[in-house]
């Protein structure tokens, strides 16, 4: 290439460089990513809330709440410059780490729990590392097995000594049975809509950051 063809080449080089970066800037990627974001970062904070379910689930729920509230902060407050959407982003993200697990795990439970009929032996409270008061009951079922369950185990002083009661057993065996009264399997409808309306908060005020990002 001589002199000359490398002069016209290096112009339509650049343009074409401009052309592509121009490309990943504008209005479609923007879409694609806005989208993206609003839906990884619900979606982690729902998954960090179910893994807190699981027995030593806490070491992936701690990890997970960090990088969906953390993307938040970071990408929609740093990168796309929409402080006040990032905050409402990390406040609805924190509040579904907290409402999503306990709703979910009530709607596994009472859906796919396998039932064993059980009679309450003590019903309690116990004071845990910080201090906190909480209400514990020790349960025994039919084929004499005896279970302590916690509040995190529909455990929550509802329940009274020789009160017969369900225990819905997972059905894969890695969550604690669940208990409730006999014949209830009427899902909290009511901590469902709070996860649900947590959920599209997240993601609405994500997808508002990435669309009007400056």
């Amino acid at each position: 290439m001589n002199v000359i063809e490398a002069a016209l080449a290096s112009p339509t080089a650049a343009a074409a460089g401009e052309a592509a970066r121009a490309g990943d800037c504008g209005p479609r990627h923007r879409r694609r990513t806005s989208i993206e974001w609003a839906v990884a970062v619900p979606g982690l904070a729902t998954l960090g809330g179910w893994c807190a379910q699981y027995p030593n689930g806490l070491w992936f729920t701690i990890p997970l709440g960090f990088v969906a509230v953390g993307a938040a902060a970071g990408v929609a407050g740093g990168e796309w410059r929409r402080p006040g959407a990032a905050t409402m982003t990390c406040l609805s993200a924190f509040g579904l780490l907290l409402f999503a697990g306990p709703a979910l795990y009530d709607l596994y439970a009472k859906e796919l729990g396998d039932p064993v009929d059980a009679v309450v032996a003590r019903a309690g409270t116990h004071r845990n590392a910080k201090g906190t008061e909480l209400a514990t009951c020790t349960v025994i079922d039919t084929s004499g097995v005896v279970h302590q369950l916690s509040e995190q185990q529909n455990c929550t002083g509802q329940f009274r000594p020789l009160q017969r009661v369900t225990l819905l057993r997972d059905p894969a065996g890695l969550l604690g049975p669940y208990a409730v009264e006999p014949g209830d399997r009427t899902p909290d409808t009511v901590g469902l809509d709070v996860s649900a309306g947590l959920f599209a908060l997240t993601g609405a005020s994500m997808l508002t950051a990435g669309l009007r990002r400056r």
